[in-house]
C-alpha cells in the first residue's frame, strides 16, 4: 500500500509521513468525520505476508486498545485495508525519550517524574494482564505539554496466571531458545528464556532511569554477547555509586532494586515504584536503617482521593470535592500535619498497600474512601488506617442525600479529629462542628467549580468560573462561591487570559462580597491582596491583606507564593525567599508554588541559584502545560552572559509567550557576538502579539542600549494596567536601565517602594 499526502483510508486523509520502523510506517492524518488529527500506523508490505509479524502487529493494537490511561498512547481503531492491518492512534507532538537523552544527562527530579509516569502506565497494563517486554527510551514519548506516553506493545503478553485476579501478577513462557526484546533493557529471565512477568518491565524501567540520569546505558557492550555477560555477571555496584553523585541516595536505591538480577528481589508492583519515585520528588521519602520499620513522627494524616465506586464518571467532582473539603477542614488544626492536596492526588486511581503510601508521604495515618450514588442518595464508606500497623483506627458508612453532603464532610472531619485524639481549642471545635447553611444545588455547582479550578489550565479556569457563577445564581449569599469567582478571575488576569484592566476589578469585587458574607474566608483576602498589588500597585495594602489571609489560614501555599512575589517586588528578598520556601514545604508539587522560589531567587539577583532551582523543579512546573520555568532560565542565562546555554534551551521552550529559534540565536552569537545575539532576539519578537510582548521588547532593547524605545514599551504595559510592571525595579533583565532618567520616572509613576536593590549579577562584556 503506497500512501502519499492527500490519499485517503476510509475517513482519514493522509497529511504527511511521520516515520518508519521495523513494523511499518506511521502517517499523520486528518479524521474528516470527527475533525481531529490522528496517527495511522500501516504495516509494511514486506512483513504483512509474515503471519508471525502480522500477529505481533495485531497484538500491539489489541493490547493498547484494551487500556485507557494517560501514560499510554491511545488507539482509536484497528482496520484492515487491502488486506493490510492499519492502526489509528492518538497523534503525539513532542519527542521520543531517546532524543531527550541524546542531549545529555537529565536532572534527577525530571527523571523521577518521568519514571513515575511510566510506572503509572505499566501499572495500568499489568492490571489488565499485559506485560510490555520491550520498554526502552525509543518506546517512551515526551509530549510538548509535559505528558509521558508508552508506545509499542508489540511484544506484549496477555495471559493471566491461574489463581490470580485482575490485580495479580502476570507471567508467560517465552518459547525455548527464543529471545524477544532489546538487549540492554531485557531482564535476565528474558535473556535466559525463563518465566517473564510484570517485574521484567520494572527491570527495564530501572535501566531507562539509569540512562536518563547518566546519559549512558546501564548494560552496554559492542556485541550482544558482551551485553549479556554484563547483565548476568556484573554486580553493578560501581554504577549505582555513580548515581549518588547525580541524585539523592534514595533514587540510586530505587534503580538498584528495579535492576535486581533476581525478580523476587525487585519491587512487587509498578505502583510501588511510582510511589517511591514521587516520594523522592516531593521530599517525603524516609531513609530507613536496615532491618528497621519506618515510622512517621507526630500526628500526620494523608487524605487519599476518594474513589468513585460506581460506573458514573459524572460524579468525579464529588469524589475530589469530598477529599479536598476534608483536607481543608483538617489542615487548619494545630498539632496535625495534613499532607497537601498536590501530593495525595498523585495517588489518584492507584492501588497500593497502606504502609507503602504512608512511607512515601511520611504519614502515620491515611484516610481512604469510596463514593457511589443511587438517585439522590450517596453511599460514602470511609476508613482511617494506621500505616505502621496497617490496622483500622476508625471506619464509618454514611448514606446522605445530596442535599446533606456538606454536613457529612464536616462530620467526617470531626470524627477523624476525635479518632486521632486531637487537642482542639474551643474555636477549632466550634468550626469543625459547624454545619454550613448552603443551598444543596449551589454546593454541587461549587464542587464542580473547584474540580475544574484545580486542573490549573485555561479551559479549567473558564469552566470553573461558569460553575462558580451558577452557584451564586442559585444562592446569592454563598461566600465560598464568590471567593471562587475571585480566585478564578484573579488567576486568569494574572496569566493574561482576561484583560487585566477588566479582570482584576471583577476579581476584587467578588472577593469583597465574599469577605462581607464571611469575614474569616482566607482565600478572599488573598485575592484582594493580588488585586491591590498587580492592578492598583498598592504595596502596603497588599502586604496587609496577604498577612490577614495567612493569619486566617497559614496552610494556603498559593497565598504564600504570591506574598513572596509581593515582597520580592519591594526588594525585600530575604523575607520573600522565606515565604516562598514555606509555601513549597506546604505544597511541594504545586507548579505555582515551586515557581515562586525560582522567581524570588531571580529577582534577588541570584541567577545561578535560580537556574539550578528551576532546572531541578522544571518537570513539576511543566505539569500544567506551561513552561514558565524555561522562560526564567533563558533570561537568567542571558543576564549571566551564558548565551550558548540560553540558545540551547530556547530551541525547546517558549520565552514569555514567544516562540524562539534557538539555532538562529546560537548562529548569531557565534558569528557576531553579544550584539548580534540581541539583534536576533529582537527580530524574533514579531512572532507574538500578546500584551506581554512589550515586556520582552523592553528587556531586549535595554540590552541593545536603545533605552528610549525600551522605556516606551514598558510604559505601554503601565497604560494597559497590566500586572507585570510591579516587577520592573527588581528584574535583572532590566538592570541596564538602572539610573536612566526616563526609566526611574516610570518607576516613580508606578509607585515602586524605593528600597535598595540587590546587587546586579555578572554580565557579559559588550
Amino acid at each position: 500500500m503506497k500512501l502519499e499526502p492527500g490519499a485517503r483510508i476510509a475517513q482519514y486523509e493522509i497529511v504527511a509521513s511521520i516515520g518508519a520502523g521495523g513494523m511499518g510506517q506511521v502517517f499523520k492524518a486528518r479524521d474528516s468525520r470527527l475533525g481531529r488529527d490522528v496517527a495511522i500506523k500501516v504495516m509494511a508490505p514486506h512483513v504483512a505476508s509474515d503471519p508471525e509479524m502480522r500477529r505481533r502487529f495485531e497484538t500491539e493494537a489489541r493490547a493498547i486498545a484494551a487500556l485507557s490511561h494517560s501514560s499510554i498512547v491511545a488507539i482509536h481503531e484497528l482496520a484492515v485495508v487491502d488486506n493490510v492491518p492499519v492502526a489509528v492512534m492518538e497523534l503525539l507532538e513532542g519527542q521520543p525519550l531517546r532524543e531527550r537523552i541524546r542531549s545529555g544527562p537529565m536532572p534527577w527530579q525530571e527523571v523521577a517524574e518521568i519514571g513515575a509516569s511510566i510506572a503509572d502506565g505499566l501499572a495500568a497494563a499489568h492490571t489488565r494482564g499485559i506485560v510490555h517486554r520491550d520498554l526502552k527510551p525509543e518506546n517512551v514519548f515526551l509530549t510538548t505539554d509535559g505528558a509521558v506516553k508508552i508506545l509499542d506493545f508489540g511484544l506484549a503478553l496477555e495471559r493471566r496466571v491461574a489463581g490470580f485476579g485482575p490485580d495479580g501478577p502476570t507471567q508467560a513462557h517465552t518459547a525455548a531458545h527464543v529471545v524477544l526484546g532489546t538487549f540492554g533493557y531485557m531482564s535476565p529471565e528474558q535473556v535466559t528464556g525463563e518465566r517473564v512477568d510484570a517485574r521484567s518491565d520494572l527491570f527495564a524501567l530501572g535501566c531507562v532511569l539509569f540512562e536518563m540520569l547518566t546519559g549512558r546505558p546501564r548494560f552496554a557492550g559492542s556485541t550482544p554477547q558482551e551485553v549479556i555477560a554484563r547483565l548476568l555477571h556484573d554486580s553493578g555496584t560501581h554504577d549505582l555509586k555513580t548515581l549518588e553523585a547525580v541524585g539523592p541516595p534514595g533514587l540510586a536505591a530505587v534503580i538498584g532494586r528495579c535492576c535486581e538480577r533476581l525478580a523476587a528481589n525487585r519491587y512487587d508492583t509498578a505502583v510501588a515504584v511510582a510511589t517511591a519515585l514521587r516520594a523522592l520528588v516531593s521530599g517525603t521519602a524516609i531513609t530507613v536503617a536496615a532491618g528497621r520499620r519506618p515510622r512517621a513522627r507526630g500526628k500526620s494524616l494523608a487524605v487519599l482521593p476518594f474513589v468513585n465506586a460506581g460506573a458514573d464518571s459524572s460524579i468525579e467532582y464529588l469524589t475530589t470535592g469530598i477529599t479536598e473539603s476534608i483536607i481543608n477542614s483538617l489542615s487548619q488544626i494545630g498539632g496535625l500535619r495534613v499532607v497537601p492536596r498536590s501530593l495525595v492526588f498523585r495517588y489518584q486511581g492507584l492501588q497500593a498497600d497502606p504502609s507503602a503510601i504512608g512511607l512515601a508521604l511520611n504519614a502515620r495515618t491515611i484516610l481512604t474512601g469510596r463514593v457511589s450514588q443511587q438517585g439522590d442518595t450517596l453511599t460514602i464508606q470511609a476508613e482511617l488506617v494506621d500505616t505502621a500497623s496497617e490496622s483500622q483506627i476508625w471506619g464509618e458508612q454514611f448514606r446522605p442525600k445530596l442535599a446533606e453532603l456538606a454536613n457529612v464532610q464536616q462530620e467526617i472531619a470531626w470524627q477523624i479529629s476525635e479518632a486521632l485524639r486531637l487537642k482542639l481549642s474551643g474555636a477549632q471545635r466550634k468550626k469543625l462542628r459547624a454545619r454550613p447553611a448552603v443551598d444543596p444545588a449551589a454546593y454541587q455547582e461549587f464542587l464542580r467549580g473547584r474540580h475544574f479550578f484545580n486542573t490549573w489550565t485555561p479551559d479549567g479556569f473558564r469552566r470553573a468560573l461558569d460553575h462558580f457563577e451558577r452557584a451564586i445564581n442559585q444562592d446569592p449569599t454563598y461566600a465560598a462561591a464568590y471567593a471562587g469567582v475571585g480566585d478564578t478571575i484573579g488567576c486568569m488576569s494574572y496569566y493574561g487570559l482576561i484583560v487585566p484592566r477588566e479582570g482584576f476589578p471583577r476579581a476584587q469585587a467578588a472577593a469583597r462580597k465574599a469577605v462581607a458574607l464571611d469575614p474569616e474566608l482566607a482565600d478572599a483576602y488573598g485575592t484582594l491582596a493580588m488585586g491591590a498589588l498587580f492592578f492598583q500597585c498598592r504595596w502596603e495594602e497588599s502586604e496587609r491583606l496577604f498577612r490577614q489571609s495567612i493569619a486566617l489560614n497559614p496552610s494556603l501555599a498559593s497565598v504564600r507564593a504570591f506574598f513572596a512575589l509581593m515582597l520580592a517586588t519591594a526588594g525585600r528578598h530575604d523575607e520573600a525567599l522565606e515565604q516562598a520556601q514555606t509555601g513549597r514545604q506546604l505544597d511541594p508539587l504545586s507548579p505555582l508554588v515551586n515557581m515562586s522560589v525560582g522567581w524570588v531567587l531571580f529577582f534577588g539577583g541570584r541567577c545561578e541559584e535560580a537556574i539550578a532551582d528551576l532546572t531541578h523543579q522544571r518537570a513539576i512546573m511543566r505539569a500544567d502545560g506551561r513552561d514558565e520555568a524555561a522562560s526564567v532560565i533563558i533570561v537568567a542565562h542571558e543576564v549571566l552572559g551564558q548565551f550558548e546555554e540560553a540558545a540551547a534551551l530556547a530551541g525547546s521552550a517558549r520565552c514569555f509567550g514567544v516562540e524562539l529559534d534557538g539555532e538562529a540565536l546560537q548562529r548569531a552569537y557565534r558569528q557576531g557576538g553579544v550584539d548580534a545575539y540581541w539583534r536576533e532576539r529582537l527580530a524574533q519578537l514579531d512572532r507574538s502579539d500578546v500584551p506581554l510582548i512589550h515586556y520582552n521588547y523592553g528587556v531586549v532593547l535595554a540590552h541593545l542600549h536603545r533605552f528610549d524605545e525600551a522605556v516606551e514599551h514598558l510604559a505601554r504595559l503601565v497604560e494597559l494596567q497590566h500586572g507585570a510592571p510591579v516587577f520592573y525595579a527588581v528584574d535583572p533583565g532590566l538592570w541596564p536601565l538602572a539610573g536612566y532618567p526616563a526609566f526611574e520616572a516610570l518607576l516613580t509613576r508606578i509607585g515602586v517602594p524605593r528600597t535598595p536593590r540587590a546587587s546586579a549579577p555578572r554580565t557579559a562584556p559588550r
